[in-house]
C-alpha cells in the first residue's frame, strides 16, 4: 500500500537506473491495487516530512520527470490520486511524506464532455470521469487572455477544459438558447446551471 513506499526515493541525486526501476515496479504495484474508482483519504493524511521532487505538469496536463514526459498512464493516475492542493502550492502526498511539485495552470485537462441523460460529464486527461454538478461546479477563469471554463474535480484541485471540450459546450449552448438578447451562454447539468462564457 502507500504507507510502504517513500517518495524520498525520487528526491536522492544517485538515482540509478536499477533504483529507477526497482520504483516503477513498486508503483506499478500499488497502481493496481488502487481501485480506479475509489481515492486515498489525502485529506486525511497529516505527513511531517516535507521535501521536494522533479515533477511538473505543464499546461497540456502532461506530467514529468526531470524533463522527460511520463509514459505510463497508470504512475500518471496513481500521482495524481495522491495530489494535493494547499497554500497555492503542490504535492503528493502520503502518510509520511508531503513532496512539492510544480504545476503550470492546474493539474487536470478535460478532454472530453458528454451529456447523459441530461447530465454532462467530463473525462480528465487521466481518466477520471466527473459530473457537472453543484458538487463539481465550474468557474469561468482568465487563461491565456481569455475566460475558460474550469471544473472542480475534488478538494481544492481543478480541471480547465480544453479547446475542443469548451467549443462544444459554447456550441450546445447556442443550440439551446431561446433567447431574443444577447446573454451569456449557459448550460444546465442536472439542475445545476452554469456560465460557458464571460
Amino acid at each position: 500500500m502507500l504507507n510502504d513506499f517513500n517518495l524520498g526515493l525520487w528526491c536522492n541525486c544517485c538515482f540509478t537506473e536499477a533504483r529507477y526501476t526497482w520504483v516503477m515496479n513498486q508503483l506499478e504495484k500499488i497502481s493496481q491495487q488502487i481501485d480506479a474508482r475509489s481515492q486515498p483519504p489525502v485529506d486525511t493524511w497529516k505527513p511531517k516530512q516535507l521535501g521536494e521532487i522533479d515533477i511538473t505538469i505543464d499546461s497540456d496536463g502532461i506530467w514529468q520527470h526531470e524533463g522527460a514526459p511520463f509514459k505510463r498512464l497508470s504512475l500518471v493516475r496513481l500521482f495524481a490520486s495522491i495530489l494535493w492542493f494547499e497554500n497555492d502550492q503542490y504535492f503528493l502526498v502520503t502518510p509520511a511524506e508531503k513532496l512539492r511539485i510544480k504545476v503550470a495552470d492546474v493539474p487536470y485537462v478535460v478532454q472530453q464532455v458528454e451529456r447523459v441523460d441530461g447530465n454532462w460529464v467530463a473525462t480528465t486527461n487521466t481518466q477520471e470521469q466527473v459530473i457537472v454538478s453543484a458538487a463539481h461546479p465550474v468557474q469561468l477563469r482568465n487563461y491565456r487572455g481569455q475566460l475558460v471554463p474550469y471544473l472542480h474535480v475534488r478538494y481544492d484541485l481543478w480541471a480547465r477544459l480544453n479547446r475542443a471540450c469548451y467549443l462544444t459546450w459554447i456550441e450546445a449552448a447556442m443550440a439551446e438558447s431561446d433567447a431574443e438578447v444577447e446573454v451569456l451562454p449557459q448550460l444546465c447539468s442536472g439542475t445545476y446551471r452554469f456560465d460557458v462564457a464571460g
